[in-house]
């Protein structure tokens, strides 16, 4: 250890000792300050500012939140400054620091983003700025407006967010002008342990005899006889106040007043999760696979809707408990339902800890905390458990893994089966993946060997796949029946409705799908150069591509077949469900993202739909996956169309494994389970492989249509989003990204755009965006690094960087 040369906060020098050095990530978000700031780490810190410590540290004038990621012994640096306060003791370890580096440089995202990732879920101390009015008010606007504000004691970070969105450089040349002073506060995390006051007898106090007038102290030793209990229960229970009381006890060693630890318990209704006697082939083969498997591995189980995947996944990791490893269970978020849950609480109790975002920032961070001092052992969550600080991790398992959901919509904008194969590897642990429908990128790489796929293609319990009918919507409408609801589709409700069974619904929508489509013969505009819909702008009233920025105006008739019947393609779930009304006694549970917004809206939604004899469970994506009622007899596809018309390459993929995944939801019991899918486009290859249960020469037929795009999986896809209020600004700087990509691009490698977004303004910010395309070798996330690095930046302007995208609109 060598000799540095120590400066205290004032930055005056000290006297040179030996002293180890920190490498310190400022938690401030720009890739400017990806690299390690090295501080000294001061002798009272040197047992707790170790790598993983949340730390504060001296940054110029102010201070900043730092997180150590290595420590050495010397530094090329001198003069450097000591770390001041640890903040959170360590909370994560040299592989995940490595994990997080990745993240960031895959992702073209601040490291210090990608650190937060780890640590504790509502667990993360801020530094403020706070400005303050000094001086006289300045004579022009918006100046003037901005110190009034900040008289009138208005935070600094409100003060960037209001106003027009007011730019750090305008506050920094008031300071500079002596109009405004500004001072940096520490804010500690609002979310913990919550400890409570408990009181328990002493042996003292069981002997003790109090005075014949001391009535309340008789009567709190005669409560604690009983045994420890909460000092607020104690003075409910009497009914009066006992905190002087107690005082005077525990003074005279009669009780012991404590606190303990408060756990904020995330309730979960157990669920039957009886283990399978006999197990099915494909069952058999999944486990035995996982089993066999080398540490860093991936497998694939490749099972239809039905295939008892879920038990391979709770044998998995009882193989892994046994081993004395831990194991993390990926769940979508909308799949998150009880029935998920409490089967893995059933079969393992309260070795299993809980997150995802309905629970409560108190739930998440106890559950966090359990799983940290390996009180619990399985994590079960959405795409942020992945991260969670599982001791010994042994197995990763990623459910449903087809799911768009599990890529990030906010930097770092990573794919959580990614960082899992990552993630295996570097813990050597295991990873498994499950879907009745893989990815069309996971198939191809267990074509080549990369990962192994094991086929689950039965049922549990013999039941078969359900029988899928197909309507021609243009053909009812051709024949005279307007209804929303086809002629199949209401004598299959009438059936479910005399069998007092039940059926679900799904209304195929998702947020912005807007598009022209003719129903008289399906036909929708589509762009010849892009070979994907086109988005109808209802302000510009133009149809637009959003891959190459090709715009028209929408025909008056339809070009195919020169009907006036042309409409803009969409309809709410509370229309369906007012009409849905009009032709059933049965009564219907609406299940979208108005109903379950609130806590516990999901889980009382499905239990109304559980607790009924017969009834209709309506809803979006959500009814699609995570239910298994064996009672469910018929399930009902309003609009297969919707995600097919979405401007995106994988919008056929995305509805067969929609269509493939709803459909699994009937028949999963005695009886045989019906489909009935509406559509205008009953041709497509998609809805055939749907309704088919052979998706063998759709995917076939996919695959070589990307490959000849260069589409991934052949082909590499990135995107960029600049987005502003000025949408002059937005053109321009999406015009410098645009020149800078093409500048820095290599062979093989092409830039399209820029242009408008398919969604073109959003919470007031306009939106354009350009897409890069290359090679599957192809370093994107180099090339937008080092494009965006290269243009200047525009006050008011935000650039978001996005490789392998998953939403394109």
């Amino acid at each position: 250890m060598l000799g540095v040369e120590r400066t205290c906060h004032s930055g005056r020098m000290l006297v040179s000792t030996l002293l180890r050095i920190a490498h310190v990530i400022l938690d401030i978000s720009t890739r400017g300050l990806s690299e390690p700031f090295d501080y000294v780490v001061p002798e009272a810190l040197a047992g707790t500012a170790v790598v993983g410590a949340v730390v504060l540290v001296p940054l110029g004038p102010r201070v900043a939140i730092g997180y150590v990621v290595g420590l050495a012994d010397d530094s090329d640096f001198t003069g450097l400054r000591e770390i001041l306060e640890v903040l959170i003791e360590a909370v994560f370890d040299s592989i995940a620091v490595e994990l997080a580096k990745n993240i960031a440089r895959e992702n073209v995202s601040p490291l210090a983003t990608a650190m937060r990732l780890f640590l504790p879920p509502g667990g993360s101390p801020r530094v403020v700025g706070t400005v303050t009015a000094t001086g006289s008010s300045p004579d022009a606007e918006p100046q003037r407006g901005i110190w009034r504000a900040a008289k009138a004691g208005i935070a600094q970070d409100r003060l960037l967010r209001g106003r027009g969105g007011v730019a750090m450089s305008v506050l920094d040349r008031m300071i500079a002008k002596g109009h405004l002073v500004r001072s940096w506060e520490l804010v500690r995390p609002g979310i913990g342990p919550v400890d409570e006051r408990w009181v328990e007898i002493t042996p003292s106090g069981a002997a003790f005899t109090p005075k014949p007038n001391a009535t309340l102290q008789r009567s709190i030793l005669d409560s604690l006889s009983q045994g420890p209990v909460r000092t607020v229960e104690l003075s409910a229970q009497l009914g009066v106040s006992v905190a002087s009381a107690l005082q005077r006890l525990a003074e005279q060693e009669l009780v012991s007043i404590y606190d303990r630890r408060r756990m904020r318990s995330v309730r979960v209704a157990g669920r039957s999760a009886p283990r399978h006697e006999q197990l099915t082939q494909g069952q058999s083969d999944a486990l035995l696979a996982i089993r066999e498997s080398e540490v860093g591995s991936v497998t694939v189980l490749d099972g239809v809707t039905g295939s008892g995947k879920t038990e391979v996944y709770l044998r998995a990791i009882e193989s892994s408990l046994e081993r004395g490893e831990g194991a993390i269970v990926l769940v979508p978020e909308i799949s998150l339902t009880p029935q998920t849950v409490g089967r893995f609480r059933t079969r393992f109790g309260g070795e299993v800890a809980v997150m995802h975002s309905r629970l409560s920032a108190g739930e998440r961070y106890d559950e966090w905390d359990r799983v940290a001092r390996g009180e619990a052992n399985i994590v079960v969550g959405a795409r942020s458990a992945l991260f969670a600080p599982v001791v010994n991790l042994g197995l990763v398992v990623i459910d449903e893994e087809h799911e768009s959901s599990y890529k990030q919509g906010k930097s770092p904008r990573y794919h959580a089966r990614t960082v899992a194969a990552d993630l295996v590897s570097a813990r050597g642990a295991r990873l498994v993946l499950g879907s009745a429908t893989p990815d069309l990128g996971t198939l191809h790489r267990c074509g080549s060997g990369e990962w192994r796929r094991v086929s689950m293609p039965e049922r549990v319990g013999g039941s078969t796949l359900p029988t899928v009918h197909v309507v021609d919507m243009a053909r009812e409408f051709e024949e005279g029946h307007r209804s929303m609801f086809s002629r199949a589709m209401l004598r299959e409700l009438e059936r479910v409705q005399h069998e007092a069974g039940k059926a679900v619904l799904l209304l195929n929508r998702r947020g912005f799908a807007s598009f022209i489509l003719c129903r008289e013969c399906g036909y929708v505009p589509v762009c010849e150069q892009c070979s994907v819909s086109l988005t109808f702008h209802e302000a510009a009233g133009k149809l637009v591509c959003h891959h190459c920025g090709f715009a028209t105006s929408p025909p008056v008739t339809c070009p195919e077949c020169d009907s006036a019947y042309l409409k803009k393609f969409g309809a709410g779930t509370e229309r369906v469900e007012t009409e849905l009304a009009a032709v059933t006694n049965m009564p219907i549970t609406r299940m979208d993202a108005d109903t379950t917004s609130g806590k516990g809206g999901h889980e009382k939604a499905l239990a109304r739909f559980e607790a009924q004899e017969s009834g209709i469970l309506l809803g979006t994506q959500m009814v699609a996956k995570g239910l298994d009622y064996p009672e469910v007899t018929l399930v009902g596809v309003i609009n297969a169309d919707t995600t097919l018309h979405m401007p995106d390459f994988r919008s056929g993929e995305r509805t067969y494994q929609l269509l493939s995944q709803v459909a699994g939801r009937a028949g999963r019991g005695d009886k045989t389970g019906t489909v009935v899918i509406q559509t205008y486009w009953p041709g497509h290859p998609s809805i055939i492989a749907a309704a088919a249960h052979d998706r063998a020469p759709f995917f076939a037929q996919e695959l070589a249509d990307r490959e000849a795009l260069n589409y991934p999986p052949f082909g590499r896809l990135a995107r960029v989003v600049v987005s502003g209020a000025l949408e002059s600004a937005v053109r321009e700087q999406a015009g410098h990204i645009g020149s800078a990509l093409t500048l820095e691009a290599s062979p093989g490698v092409k830039v399209l755009g820029p242009g408008p977004a398919a969604i073109s303004r959003l919470k007031g910010q306009y939106r354009w965006h350009l897409l890069v395309k290359g090679t599957s070798d192809s370093d994107l996330a180099g090339l937008l690094g080092k494009a965006i690095d290269s243009v200047p930046s525009i006050e008011g302007i935000s650039i978001a960087p996005d490789v392998d995208p998953y939403d394109l609109l």
